[in-house]
């Protein structure tokens, strides 16, 4: 499916969800990729990233997306209804789960921010509204994670790649994944930012999270991250 004007290659029918998943720490073995397809027999995945598409109300990824992230995936979104859900996973002591929960909240349509975490993986999920002028491929400067050079053996993989296409909005969320990573958690407060006050006059009645450091200095994968939501 297109969604709207902001995701080329998909058509917008505001009848299905899509979920994009993406690898960045290690691609996954020929074992994990196995799990992965078993939960649909349109789903392909490549050592690094796998799509579903589910059509119609009562159709949607066996189990949740969740379970993805905490065994095989770094970053995901998913839009439905153009509603977005943007999360970035890794795996952080204790210490620093509980700076990022601060960050934790939720706002008017429940748009905001949640914080999940099992052991030593933590997950952190925005759940959004993208503007509709938002388009990922007019944004560059941001690394590229891409394949290990290591041939795999198994048979399948000139079809694996051939269906392997470059993700501008996975490659933006992860870079913010390494800011986020790297306790640097300003995309974080910018989303609270939007969406923490219901309006203007309204007083935020949860916790105000700690401002970081250089709010006025943004990088700019999270300036443009923070640019594409659309406000209340």
């Amino acid at each position: 499916m297109k969604i709207l004007t902001i995701r080329k290659g998909f058509q917008a029918d505001h009848s299905s969800t899509s979920y994009e998943f993406f690898a960045i720490e290690k691609p996954l073995s020929r074992s994990e990729r196995g799990k992965v397809a078993s939960l649909s027999s349109r789903a392909r995945p490549s050592r690094r990233r796998v799509s579903f598409i589910y059509h119609g109300e009562w159709s949607d990824l066996p189990g949740g997306w969740e379970p993805l992230m905490e065994k095989y995936y770094d970053v995901m979104y998913s839009e439905s209804y153009d509603w977005w859900t943007l999360a970035m996973a890794f795996d952080a002591d204790q210490k620093t789960i509980k700076e990022i929960e601060r960050y934790e909240f939720r706002g008017t349509d429940d748009l905001g921010i949640s914080v999940d975490s099992k052991g030593k993986r933590v997950i952190i999920t925005i759940y959004c509204r993208l503007s509709l002028e938002f388009h990922p491929n007019n944004y560059s400067d941001y690394d590229y994670y891409e394949d290990d050079e290591e041939e795999d053996e198994e048979e399948g993989d000139e079809f694996e790649e051939a269906i392997e296409s470059e993700d501008s909005l996975l490659n933006l969320l992860a870079q913010n994944h390494e800011y986020l990573k790297n306790g640097d958690y300003r995309l974080l407060y910018g989303v609270w930012q939007e969406y923490g006050f219901e309006s203007e006059e309204e007083e935020f009645e949860g916790k105000v999270p700690l401002e970081p450091p250089k709010m006025d200095k943004l990088s700019q994968s999270i300036k443009y991250l923070l640019s594409a939501l659309e406000g209340i």
